[in-house]
């Protein structure tokens, strides 16, 4: 029985990781966006500027698909969790 309480406690960690995991970047994402919304893209600058911008575009969508896969950790971790209690 030790065995299963300390598989127990396992999924219970990685579940409180991924669940923090999932809120730093959606908290990350809300920073990045309300920063893309406030930038004039309509400036010109030099290439470096311009290469940071289109970076920071691409760092948007690695924060949604991070944020959907802590999630669906999230998902699975509670249901195993679930799975246990049964």
């Amino acid at each position: 029985m030790a065995k299963k309480s300390s598989l127990k406690e396992n999924y219970s960690k990685l579940l409180e990781w991924y669940q923090y995991r999932a809120q730093e970047n959606a908290g990350s994402l809300e920073k990045l966006l309300a920063l893309l919304a406030e930038l004039d893209r309509k400036v010109d600058g030099p290439a470096e500027y311009e290469k940071d911008i289109d970076d920071l575009e691409s760092l948007k969508f690695i924060y949604e698909t991070g944020i959907r896969n802590f999630e669906s950790q999230v998902d699975k971790y509670r249901e195993l969790l679930k799975s246990e209690v049964d």
